[in-house]
């Protein structure tokens, strides 16, 4: 992986667990407090702290003598970031469904609903401590009727010529695993140009991993 891919894994994966948010948060809001000298610190100020700086925060959280003795395993292996190597997959079964990079699959994140194409599967390896799959996708922009939007009909129409998070730079999240992807399909609409209205698929029983 190159190291914008890592970096942007091992955010996913921190700001995807509870406990390293709070941790974060925390360290973050005592660095701003040192630096505030006595002025009260918004919670927008920590969270750009976080997203700015939790390569540094959580390994210095994790490192605080105070602390550490009450954090757990697996969260010093994260910490740590997984391995620089990574295990690609050309197709992978999860949530009934079969996801298949070659084939540039469609897929819809379910607890945010964004929609994308799928580009690339790993699997992370946080030093045989524990391992995690990530899908990463190109994803289109959910703003309504910039690139998403619902017709009368409850047709759900998107716009691929307007993407975010593509992967390209530091602060993008292409990420996400494997968990929380559906597949969708996609037809194109005949009627406006550029928009492609979204169907949906129902998960059947699949058990086969092929690399």
């Amino acid at each position: 992986m190159s190291t914008i891919q890592r970096t942007q894994t091992h955010r996913y994966m921190c700001f995807n667990c509870p406990n390293v948010t709070l941790s974060l948060s925390e360290e973050c809001k005592d660095y701003l407090r040192m630096r505030s000298r006595g002025r009260r610190i918004s919670n927008i100020e920590i969270k750009m702290s976080v997203n700015k700086d939790f390569m540094n925060c959580f390994p210095r959280r994790i490192n605080n003598l105070d602390i550490s003795s009450t954090m757990s395993n697996d969260l010093k292996y994260l910490s740590q970031g997984s391995t620089p190597h990574v295990r690609r997959f050309s197709s992978f079964n999860a949530n009934g469904f079969k996801f298949d990079r070659k084939a540039n699959k469609n897929i819809r994140e379910t607890n945010l609903a964004y929609y994308g194409k799928l580009e690339d599967i790993i699997k992370l390896n946080y030093y045989a401590r524990f391992k995690v799959t990530l899908f990463k996708c190109k994803w289109t922009d959910t703003t309504k009727d910039r690139a998403f939007r619902k017709d009368p009909w409850g047709f759900t129409s998107i716009n691929f010529s307007r993407l975010i998070h593509i992967g390209d730079h530091r602060e993008h999240d292409p990420y996400i695993e494997v968990s929380q992807a559906e597949m969708v399909y996609y037809v194109n609409d005949e009627v406006n140009k550029n928009w492609i209205i979204v169907g949906h698929l129902k998960p059947r029983g699949l058990y086969d991993i092929r690399e």
